[in-house]
C-alpha cells in the first residue's frame, strides 16, 4: 500500500507540471493507496 502525501494529490488533480502530474497518476492507479485525513485539510 503506498501512503499519498499532499504534493502527490496537488500534482494529479492541478496538472500544474506534466511530468509530475503523470508520475502521480501512474502511482494511484497502479498502486492501493492511502490518504490521511490530514491531507484532505
Amino acid at each position: 500500500m503506498v501512503m499519498l502525501d499532499t504534493n502527490i494529490v496537488l500534482r494529479y488533480l492541478l496538472n500544474d507540471d506534466e511530468q509530475m502530474a503523470s508520475e502521480a497518476e501512474t502511482a494511484i492507479k497502479n498502486n492501493d493507496v492511502q490518504v490521511n485525513i490530514e491531507t484532505f485539510a
